[in-house]
């Protein structure tokens, strides 16, 4: 029997379900991806006041100055549209909401796995398994394979900024990527944390923000990569690493 992720995920019950993500159009449009990911700073307000505008009523002042670029260049794709007083909308052109809001760091990873040298990979990827008499679904942002070894990375857009309560957001982020690797691979493959946190503080030496986060992912062989290593050539470099902890 050939390796292939499908084989790999049989010897668990489980099988890949439904559609995946577009693999052609996220390595067309890898170039924005990489954009948003380095200006993600810039990004997150604007992304918060389109799709959250209950919490984000306008776009502020600075944070207008700040996101110049990525307004300019979402606008030249018609996927955003000016309203009144520093207000903007998205037109839901095509797949753009999902994108935007999050499937751009789905597609950011995918490509990454691609460059690091994968066998398969896709991403917005449903499976279906099965213990005992009872049957369930989970959808993983990426699978990817290399040889008989899979790999699983769930990818989070959420504020960089430290903030209360976001060491136990991240922690249950963590839990659900080593889960996957337990359920999915008998606990014998890789798991990755993509994340847009800034995880480290350039004021204070580069120290890590959240230490206990991090001696977690250590003792359960979680890879975590946070917004400093989004950066296309870095994070391919980051990604290429995961596969080769021991």
């Amino acid at each position: 029997m050939n390796n292939n992720i499908d084989n790999l995920l049989s010897r668990r019950q489980t099988k890949r379900a439904g559609i995946s993500g577009n693999a052609v159009q996220a390595n067309d449009r890898i170039e924005l991806s990489k954009f948003l990911a380095e200006h993600f700073v810039a990004f997150d307000p604007l992304r918060n006041h389109l799709f959250h505008p209950e919490h984000a009523h306008t776009l502020g002042e600075a944070e207008t100055q700040s996101a110049k670029r990525v307004l300019k260049r979402l606008h030249d794709l018609n996927w955003i549209v000016p309203g009144k007083y520093r207000t903007w909308r998205p037109t839901n052109l095509g797949d753009s909401r999902a994108y935007l809001s999050g499937g751009w760091l789905e597609e950011l990873a995918f490509c990454a796995h691609e460059a690091a040298g994968v066998d398969e990979a896709s991403f917005g990827q449903e499976v279906e398994w099965r213990v005992n008499d009872v049957t369930g679904k989970n959808e993983i942002d990426v699978i990817a394979r290399r040889g008989e070894l899979l790999s699983f990375t769930s990818c989070k857009t959420i504020q960089p900024q430290k903030s209360q309560g976001k060491n136990t957001t991240l922690r249950g982020f963590l839990t659900e990527t080593d889960y996957w690797n337990i359920h999915f691979a008998n606990d014998e493959g890789r798991a990755l944390l993509v994340v847009t946190a800034d995880f480290y503080d350039e004021m204070r030496r580069n120290q890590h923000r959240y230490p206990e986060l991090l001696a977690r992912a250590s003792i359960l062989e979680v890879s975590l990569i946070g917004l400093e290593e989004l950066h296309w050539d870095r994070l391919v470099e980051r990604v290429h690493q995961h596969w080769q902890q021991s």
